[in-house]
């Protein structure tokens, strides 16, 4: 028992009947302990809020400094980035200019080498030669190599062209070959001569020396010389006559 309850019990046995008095001290007792408890409860409040905003406080600068080091990392990864994009342009750069030296190089060593493309027509500068086009076909790892020539005459006479075409390495060393002959015709003839005015596309296979990949070609052409009209009536008449 607290001692206000003594000194209220004490007083209200010494002053008998005396009700009202009694009462309020009563009064002052009960709101003496609920304002203890707010009291309490309120400290209790304030111990909380202040745990929770130091708690708030850690966490803050935890995420600060953890976010501070990822953004410094990710900066320097870009910088990184950026260093290595600047070594490789400059590298492509280099190789570029040492593939240009080879190339001249190697068409240096070998007149009329040209760069071999895949699945472009290559425009040729030679009489009854109109475009070559190139195709890789792969087939598992086995590589077959394959092209299609057009020819056209546009003289007023019969020609027979012979076309070879020649492939080449990096380093100018032949690498396959392919004779143009009737028989690679896309169209169903059987003679290699072309009419005047005629054009005819040649397919077929190239056959590969070496199993490396090839970056260049040759295309040679030679015209086979046919015997003119009055050649061959006085060769025959040389044979008919007695």
């Amino acid at each position: 028992m607290s001692g206000v309850e003594k000194v209220a019990i004490s007083d209200m046995t010494a002053i008998p009947g005396d009700e009202p008095a009694v009462g309020h001290k009563l009064r002052r007792i009960r709101h003496s302990r609920s304002r203890y408890r707010r009291e309490t409860k309120i400290r209790h409040y304030r111990y909380l809020l202040a745990g929770l905003s130091i708690l708030f406080a850690l966490v803050y600068i935890f995420t600060l400094f953890h976010f501070s080091g990822k953004s410094a990392t990710y900066q320097q990864a870009i910088i990184d980035l950026r260093k290595h994009e600047a070594s490789l342009s400059s590298l492509t750069k280099e190789l570029e200019t040492v593939k240009s030296e080879r190339d001249a190089l190697v068409q240096d060593r070998i007149p009329n080498l040209l760069p071999l493309k895949y699945d472009e027509a290559i425009t040729i500068g030679e009489d009854y030669v109109r475009n070559v086009i190139f195709t890789l076909v792969k087939n598992g790892k086995k590589k077959i190599y394959e092209y299609r020539l057009v020819l056209h005459n546009d003289s007023l006479a019969v020609v027979r062209p012979k076309v070879e075409i020649f492939l080449f390495n990096d380093i100018g060393i032949q690498i396959g070959v392919a004779q143009v002959t009737a028989s690679n015709a896309t169209t169903d003839v059987d003679r290699i001569e072309l009419d005047p005015g005629e054009v005819r596309s040649y397919s077929a296979t190239i056959d590969m020396i070496r199993d490396e990949e090839p970056s260049y070609f040759l295309l040679t052409l030679s015209e086979s010389n046919l015997a003119s009209p009055d050649k061959m009536r006085e060769h025959l008449g040389r044979i008919i006559s007695p």
